[in-house]
């Protein structure tokens, strides 16, 4: 964006907006999982052990 808030057209045709769109979404994915991963390990460490049959 420009200094006045305009969005340029100009980023959105550069040769490298799909490497720039992919880079920038798997980014995102990776944080979202290792978010979910994080509470996975959260709730498992709150689970009560489970008593082992002898």
């Amino acid at each position: 964006m420009s200094e006045r808030g305009f969005h340029r057209i100009d980023d959105d045709i550069s040769e490298t907006w799909l490497e720039d769109w992919a880079g920038a979404g798997l980014a995102e994915l990776e944080d979202y999982l290792a978010k979910h991963a994080e509470f996975l390990r959260f709730l498992a460490a709150r689970e009560p052990a489970q008593p082992t049959a002898e």
